[in-house]
């Protein structure tokens, strides 16, 4: 990877916001190098990460009033899998469009770049990453769907196209010298645990299935403890995780860190915390927090020349679950930071 990432500052993407030009508003305000399209969960429950890519995958039924997305396997779902793979198969990504009903958000920030007539470094957009995916969206009979076999392929298939056409419609806007895509993958948390039987290689395989065709930059985001060279060997080109809760965790595997980084990999440092302690936080002490996780990996024999050259920086996690006024501080307090350490 030739990219540079010059510590942007940048975001996982979720507000907690009801409106998306208020959105909109904040987020250009704040990360002017790499803005990230509002998902906007409390506005509807479509836009819950989940529900917001489950449009055209087979047997959906998305349950707001329950709050709930599954699959009804009881049907014939062979027709619509079979329309998933042709498209995949055709590179179609059109047939799979996000309506403005399941992101609003998304489609308020392409026509307010658009309008602007301004470039950006990065317009960052992201998609669920297929483990979660396949791990929350159920059956009828409470199974998850990443353990049906045809199914999880054409849900597989069908974030992959989700993505492609996100890349697409960022870069129609105009706004974008270059687009990133994120995977969110929270349940990567279980992988390896007794609860979820997904292998390590099952997990590469259908990361790198969900990247195959895009020509932008790709990412994962992990706000948990994991193993991360499971995203370092999946081909994505950023790995974001909590650097504010999670730092031991990334430091027991510096060897992969290294490697990854040497590769042109970047390490995206999750350090304005998503919860209530993001009042109590300043720039000196975020800054000082990866000034002490990078002496923490450095420690271990990870360049510390990498590190601070193959770095960006945002909030640890989504941020739906605080207030207005505090994702916007989790924001501000992500960009001063960026800037602070990179001696703007």
């Amino acid at each position: 990877m030739s990219w540079e990432p010059r510590m942007m500052a940048t975001a996982i993407g979720s507000l907690p916001h009801g409106d998306a030009e208020e959105a909109c508003e904040i987020t250009l305000k704040h990360l002017k190098e790499a803005p990230v399209w509002p998902q906007l969960p409390r506005r509807d429950f479509r836009e819950n990460m989940y529900a917001q890519y489950s449009e055209g995958l087979p047997g959906v039924r998305v349950d707001a009033q329950r709050r709930k997305v599954y699959c009804d396997t009881t049907r014939d779902l062979l027709p619509a899998m079979e329309e998933i793979f042709r498209a995949s198969l055709e590179g179609d990504h059109s047939r799979v469009a996000i309506s403005d009903e399941y992101a609003a958000g998304l489609h308020a920030f392409a026509e307010r770049v658009r309008r602007e007539g301004k470039r950006y470094p990065i317009l960052k957009g992201q998609v669920t990453g297929p483990v979660s995916f396949g791990l929350t969206v159920l059956d009828e009979n409470n199974r998850p769907i990443l353990y049906h076999d045809d199914l999880a392929e054409a849900m597989i298939r069908l974030l992959n196209l989700k993505a492609r056409w996100m890349e697409a419609f960022l870069r129609e806007t105009g706004a974008a010298e270059e687009v990133l895509i994120f995977f969110d993958e929270p349940y990567l948390v279980s992988v390896g645990s007794a609860l979820v039987s997904v292998s390590p290689q099952r997990v590469v395989e259908a990361l790198r299935l969900c990247a195959e065709g895009l020509t932008c930059l790709t990412g994962a985001h992990c706000c948990g403890n994991t193993d991360w060279s499971l995203l370092f060997r999946s081909g994505l080109g950023v790995v974001n995780f909590d650097a504010y809760g999670y730092m031991e965790s990334m430091a027991l595997y510096p060897a992969e860190l290294a490697a990854f980084l040497e590769e042109g990999g970047v390490l995206a440092w999750g350090l304005a915390v998503n919860d209530g302690r993001i009042d109590g936080e300043t720039v000196d002490s975020l800054a000082r927090r990866f000034e002490e996780g990078v002496e923490l990996l450095a420690s271990r024999g990870v360049p510390r020349e990498l590190l601070m050259r193959r770095a960006m920086i945002t909030p640890s996690c989504g941020l739906e679950g605080v207030s207005p006024s505090q994702a916007e501080r989790a924001y501000e307090l992500a960009s001063c930071v960026a800037d602070r350490l990179r001696g703007v």
